[in-house]
């Protein structure tokens, strides 16, 4: 299993629990590192299922991933 993959399963794992954003994020940036790309991976994926149907702890997920994206260094 791939960072990214890691990461799908537990952001999801995390915005379907309720978990504050806080937390959600920094459990997250814990998990992520400094792998951006995984991070953009895991984005990419979860945008695409919710092009099939739209749900809330997809569109969660998302969110907290984007704040990891926007807590990690710049490329």
């Amino acid at each position: 299993m791939t960072t990214a993959d890691n990461l799908v399963e537990r952001a999801l794992t995390l915005a379907q629990g309720g978990a504050d954003t806080e937390t959600a994020v920094a459990d997250l940036l814990e998990e992520v590192q400094d792998r951006r790309v995984a991070v953009v991976m895991a984005r990419r994926y979860l945008e695409e299922r919710l092009a099939d149907g739209s749900d809330e702890t997809t569109t969660r997920a998302i969110g907290l991933l984007e704040e990891v994206l926007e807590r990690l260094p710049a490329a």
